[in-house]
């Protein structure tokens, strides 16, 4: 393990948290009704989570003596509600695993503190799909 594969898979970490403030903020857009409106406050509130996210990330691949990616992961439009949210499920959990991944490469070149933010962010993004599964259950 090297400082360079981990600001690497920092650069993936960071564009999947770009990808994902775009994807909310495009599914809110897609949202009416009732449900609609529910739908696109907790889209709100999960696109200020990953700008922190996003955030920190881009800080820390600077301090690390790498270039912060601008580029967004890619992601499918799908056109249900129920549709978003099961992708929203699927790459978040994406995320977790991730983010755990490369809390373990943290920890590896001795980087504590960061280890322990990954590991968080980790938990924020399980957390994330949890809230969106219960609300799958409920369609």
């Amino acid at each position: 393990m090297t400082k360079e594969e981990l600001i690497k898979g920092l650069n993936e970490d960071l564009a999947a948290e770009l990808g994902t403030i775009i994807r909310y903020n495009y599914q809110k857009g897609k949202c009416f009704g009732v449900m609609g409106i529910e739908l696109r406050e907790m889209f709100d509130d999960e696109i200020k989570d990953e700008l922190g996210h996003a955030s920190f990330l881009t800080d820390v691949i600077i301090d690390l003596g790498g270039e912060p990616t601008t580029t967004p992961k890619d992601f499918g439009k799908p056109e249900t509600i129920k549709e978003m949210l099961e992708l929203d499920m699927k790459m978040e959990l994406e995320d977790v695993e991730n983010y755990k991944k490369h809390a373990q490469w943290a920890e590896k070149l001795d980087m504590i503190e960061l280890k322990m933010k990954l590991e968080d962010m980790a938990a924020d993004e399980a957390g994330h799909a949890r809230e969106m599964r219960r609300i799958v259950k409920g369609l």
